[in-house]
């Protein structure tokens, strides 16, 4: 990794974004195939919220490479924008390369919650039989979000919620 990525991760990890973007804008210019550089820079871009631009990075990365983190990256961004149909279709792809992970059809899951779509089910018990332990983490997260821990819902709805994803 001489060619600046691992410079790069060492700022994303220690939280020096602007260095990062910098830094990778520059590898981007040198070899715009890049495909990791382009990755690394639409997570930059999605950490600075800037989700358009992320978007952007993704699509040059993926249209370089076919990976999973690449299609589940730019999924993300469309959840936090709640463009969620676009979201479901990136968490698909991300699900037809990497079948073994519980994450995208987790994140499919949730966006069909949010959709008050029932396909939900199905998703989430394909995340739930692929990892048990990560789902229910993530479930708790997602619950935790959205209802702001309990702050949208009762405390009687809050608990049986909670009572719920517990004993799954």
């Amino acid at each position: 990794m001489n060619d600046g990525i691992g410079d790069a991760r060492k700022f994303i990890l220690d939280g020096n974004l602007r260095d990062a973007a910098k830094l990778l804008d520059r590898i981007i210019g040198k070899n715009k195939e890049d495909d990791y550089a382009w990755y690394l820079r639409g997570l930059v871009s999605l950490k600075l919220n800037n989700h358009d631009y992320a978007h952007e990075c993704f699509e040059h990365a993926m249209a370089n490479k076919k990976k999973a983190e690449y299609f589940k990256a730019d999924g993300i961004a469309h959840m936090e924008m709640l463009e969620l149909k676009p979201a479901i279709n990136s968490f698909e792809r991300a699900a037809q390369v990497d079948v073994r992970d519980a994450e995208n059809y987790f994140y499919i899951a949730a966006c069909y919650i949010l959709l008050d779509n029932p396909t939900s089910k199905e998703y989430m018990q394909k995340a739930y039989l692929r990892d048990k332990k990560k789902t229910k983490e993530m479930l708790i997260e997602f619950y935790k979000h959205v209802y702001r821990n309990g702050q949208n819902v009762g405390k009687k709805v809050h608990e049986k919620i909670m009572g719920k994803i517990e004993s799954i």
